[in-house]
């Protein structure tokens, strides 16, 4: 992969920052279960499309579905990143070649982990009283965003 297309990537990202801010701000502010500990920010995706959902836990085993008042969490959207949208070539060619496609999800993997701690920054998260963690599921790393350090929650 070429340094455009990372740049392009990036920039594609990064057109997302006033929305995940935005979304940041808002969990801050969300009556969570009494009992949540954390709150999991789960990527998944492959092929240059990635979603990453969120999660009120009760430990790493439990997911929380109500907030403090007993209603539903449906509120916590997570957010959705097509890769490809802002990169020039064409999306057919990209996907026939196996190794770029890996290259290009790997990059986009990694850059969110940055993206996202600037985001939570930004947004005011050092003051958060919840941990908030990145997580990627079939690797199991998972980065803690409140302490700025790849980590596994207890």
């Amino acid at each position: 992969m070429d340094e455009k297309m990372k740049l392009q990537m990036i920039d594609g990202i990064n057109k997302s920052k006033d929305i995940v801010i935005g979304r940041f701000r808002f969990m801050f502010q969300y009556p969570f279960h009494p009992d949540t500990t954390f709150i999991l920010l789960e990527i998944d995706g492959y092929y240059g499309d990635f979603g990453i959902s969120v999660t009120q836990m009760s430990g790493w085993g439990r997911q929380l579905n109500t907030n403090a008042h007993g209603e539903d969490d449906s509120d916590l959207t997570g957010f959705i990143f097509h890769i490809y949208d802002n990169i020039d070539q064409d999306e057919s060619e990209i996907v026939e070649d196996d190794e770029l496609v890996e290259e290009i999800d790997e990059f986009a993997k990694d850059y969110f982990v940055s993206f996202f701690k600037k985001c939570f920054d930004e947004a005011g998260g050092k003051q958060s009283k919840l941990p908030y963690y990145l997580f990627y599921p079939n690797s199991g790393d998972t980065y803690d965003l409140l302490n700025d350090k790849w980590t596994y929650p207890q």
